[in-house]
C-alpha cells in the first residue's frame, strides 16, 4: 500500500538518535526519571520481543501514558470522524474507477466496496492494508501496553487528543485521499504491501530512528499534512508529557515516528533542557 497507510502505523537528527527505542528522561522538574518508548501499530510478534529493559521501565513508573487514550474514545466519535459527512466514494470516483475498486475491495474483504462508501478513502486504505498484516497477538504493540497499566492499575494518560490526528488526516483532501487510495490499489509498484511492511518492522527493529522518519515523511502528501501529521503533534505531546512527568514517572509510548529529527519528541525535549538518555536493549528473537 502507498505510504499514506504506514503513517497510520509509525502512528520516527543525527545517528545519536538512531540507537535505541527507549530513552530516559530527566533534569529539571521531573524528580524521578521517565520513559518515552517508541511503538508501533502491529500485531507481529517480533515486536513484542523486547528483553526485560523495557518491561523494567515500564513496571518501574507510576504511571502510563500513550498518543491517544485509546479505550475512553467514544466509539460513535471515532465512527464519525471516519466517515464522510457530505460525500461518498461513489461520487469520489468514475464509473469506471469506483467499478475497480468495488472488484479489487472484494477480493480483499468479501464485500463490495458500497459497505464501505461513506468512510474516508485515508481510512479504507489503512484497514484494508491492516487485513494483509500478521496478527500473532491479540493487540497492537501500544494496545498491550496500555492493557498491560490498566491491569496493573496504573494511571493511564493520553499525551494528546483524539481529533488532534483527525484534523491532520482532514488536512488532505478527500479528493486527494482517493487518488492515493486509487493509486495504492492499482499501481503494482506500489501495491506489494507485504515487502513494504517487512521493510519497515526491519527497519523498527534496527533501531533506524532515521530510516522510520524516512517513511513516514511522503513528499506526495500536500505540503501541510507532514506539518500537521508530524511536527504539530510533537510539540503537543512534548508539553503533555512533561505536564504528566513532573508530577509522576511515566512510561509514554508513542508512534517511533515522533521519536527522531530535528522536530521530534527528543531533540525538542533536549532543546528545552532535559537529559534525553538511550536505554539499549536487544530482541529476543528476530
Amino acid at each position: 500500500m502507498k505510504k499514506i497507510s504506514f503513517i497510520l502505523l509509525l502512528f520516527v537528527s543525527s545517528s545519536l538518535f538512531s540507537q535505541s527505542l527507549l530513552w530516559k528522561i530527566s533534569g529539571k522538574k521531573i524528580k524521578n526519571p521517565s520513559y518515552i518508548y517508541g511503538t508501533i501499530h502491529i500485531q507481529d510478534k517480533r515486536a513484542f520481543s523486547f528483553d526485560e529493559s523495557v518491561l523494567e521501565a515500564f513496571e518501574s513508573s507510576d504511571a502510563f501514558a500513550m498518543e491517544i487514550l485509546m479505550d475512553e474514545i467514544p466509539m460513535q466519535e471515532m465512527m464519525d470522524a471516519m466517515l464522510m459527512k457530505n460525500n461518498t466514494l461513489d461520487k469520489l470516483y468514475t464509473k469506471e474507477e469506483y467499478r475497480v475498486l468495488d472488484s479489487i475491495v472484494k477480493v480483499k474483504t468479501g464485500a463490495g466496496v458500497l459497505l464501505y462508501n461513506k468512510m474516508k478513502p485515508f481510512f479504507l486504505s489503512s484497514q484494508l492494508m491492516q487485513l494483509e498484516m500478521p496478527k500473532d497477538m491479540d493487540l497492537a504493540l501500544d494496545l498491550f501496553f496500555l492493557t498491560e497499566a490498566r491491569k496493573a492499575g496504573k494511571p493511564c494518560y493520553g499525551v494528546e487528543k483524539f481529533m488532534d490526528q483527525i484534523s491532520a488526516i482532514d488536512a488532505i483532501s478527500l479528493e486527494e485521499q482517493a487518488d492515493m487510495l486509487y493509486k495504492s490499489l492499482t499501481d503494482t509498484a506500489e501495491n506489494d504491501t507485504m515487502s513494504k511492511l517487512n521493510e519497515m518492522l526491519e527497519t523498527y527493529m534496527n533501531f533506524d530512528l532515521d530510516k522510520m522518519l524516512e517513511l513516514s515523511t511522503d513528499s506526495t502528501m500536500p505540503a501541510d499534512f507532514n506539518e500537521n501529521f508530524l511536527i504539530k503533534r510533537n510539540v503537543v505531546m512534548v508539553k503533555n508529557f512533561l505536564k504528566i512527568s513532573k508530577k509522576q514517572s511515566l512510561f509514554c509510548a508513542v508512534g517511533a515516528a515522533h521519536l527522531a529529527g530535528e522536530d521530534g519528541v527528543l531533540e525538542l525535549l533536549r532543546k528545552k533542557g532535559y537529559t534525553v538518555e538511550p536505554v539499549f536493549f536487544k530482541w529476543t528473537e528476530n
